[in-house]
């Protein structure tokens, strides 16, 4: 059976279990949803969990649209404080500074859609883990006969709490004890290449 999974901006750890798998469609063609995870992470902070939201492009019309012509709005430095905000956050963390140079990169190409931020950010994160990423979109007209699990609940959510985690050593985890389900970046600054073992 597909699995069918929208791609999200550096999604939350829950999300690889999905992704590493065998099977796995992205849906770009669905309806676009608000204040969902397609257009935010989240990290640990010294004051807690960090919401780090892509700003898009509204459309002015209350008519619904499609996730992939959703549009990023490049009128503010975003990505500037993106990466300022996740340095800030992970340059004590044990791995940060092995894959500073990659999020550098990441962060300084220009990105037109927000469906091709988010598999581009997937796809980074699947080269930092040494996983095949899984390149599919889906088409309905495509795969008609072809049983779908409809994943796509996962990124319309804010973010699931994901009680079956393993624990891991978090940077602030003194501070504000263990936050479950956060960006897959604070997974891997904290235990590099084994963060397979984690999802």
């Amino acid at each position: 059976m597909l699995k069918l999974l929208e791609p999200t901006y550096f999604p939350p750890v829950s999300h690889w279990k999905y992704i590493k798998s065998p099977n796995l469609i992205w849906s770009i063609k669905s309806r676009y949803n608000k204040q969902t995870l397609t257009n935010r992470t989240y990290i640990d902070s010294a004051n807690g969990e960090l919401m780090l939201t892509v700003p898009i492009k509204h459309s002015g019309k209350n008519e619904p649209r499609l996730y992939s012509d959703i549009k990023i709005d490049t009128n503010s430095n975003w990505k500037k404080n993106h990466f300022k905000s996740i340095k800030i956050c992970y340059q004590s963390s044990p791995f940060f500074e092995f894959y500073e140079d990659d999020l550098i990169n990441f962060f300084y190409h220009e990105y037109e859609n927000l469906s091709d931020l988010n598999l581009a950010s997937i796809k980074l994160v699947s080269g930092w883990l040494g996983i095949k990423m899984p390149e599919d979109i889906y088409d309905k007209h495509r795969f008609l006969d072809i049983k779908v699990n409809d994943l796509s609940n996962l990124s319309n959510t804010k973010r699931s709490e994901y009680p079956k985690q393993k624990k891991y050593s978090q940077t602030f985890e003194n501070d504000n004890g263990f936050i479950r389900d956060l960006s897959i970046i604070d997974l891997i600054f904290s235990c590099g290449p084994n963060s397979l073992n984690y999802f």
